[in-house]
């Protein structure tokens, strides 16, 4: 009689049955938070990208409409101002407008990520070094120096 119990096998299966299941689960759902967690941070960064580069595109814009305008019959200054936002993803961003020796360049990066936009376009009206921080900005050009410029506004 004894030796029946030992032989007995029948509770073990479903007990191992489960324990599978919940091991099995516990894999899946853990993939599945770090697959999903991958691709937040890469839309993330690909969103910021693409704002940084609205950005530029926007000031590259203003620049080249300011450059429209014929500067060397003006006395004074002409600007144009624009609203962009104070973050992009949660980061503040600069802007440096830089004329190279062919082309002026636009350069946007989020200043805690490693993520930056470049805009390069032909323009007749010489540009200055010019920095700006993140938010409201004007394009203008001064008379003074006869060349355009963005800075925080």
């Amino acid at each position: 009689m004894i030796d029946g119990f030992r032989r007995d096998d029948r509770g073990v299966s479903p007990a191992v049955t489960q324990a599978l299941t919940i091991g099995i689960t516990a894999l899946l759902v853990t993939g599945l938070l770090i697959g999903g967690s991958q691709m937040v941070e890469s839309q993330r960064e690909r969103v910021t990208e693409e704002a940084l580069e609205n950005v530029g595109d926007g000031v590259a814009r203003d620049l080249l409409r300011l450059d429209a305008f014929a500067t060397s019959d003006l006395n004074g200054s002409v600007a144009f101002r624009a609203t962009y936002p104070d973050r992009i993803a949660d980061q503040t961003y600069n802007v440096e407008v830089t004329a190279d020796a062919s082309r002026t360049r636009v350069y946007v990066n989020a200043t805690a990520m490693d993520r930056f936009a470049v805009v390069r376009f032909d323009n007749e009206t010489a540009v200055c070094r010019s920095f700006a921080s993140s938010g409201p900005m004007i394009v203008r050009y001064n008379a003074t120096t006869d060349c355009m410029e963005v800075v925080r506004g």
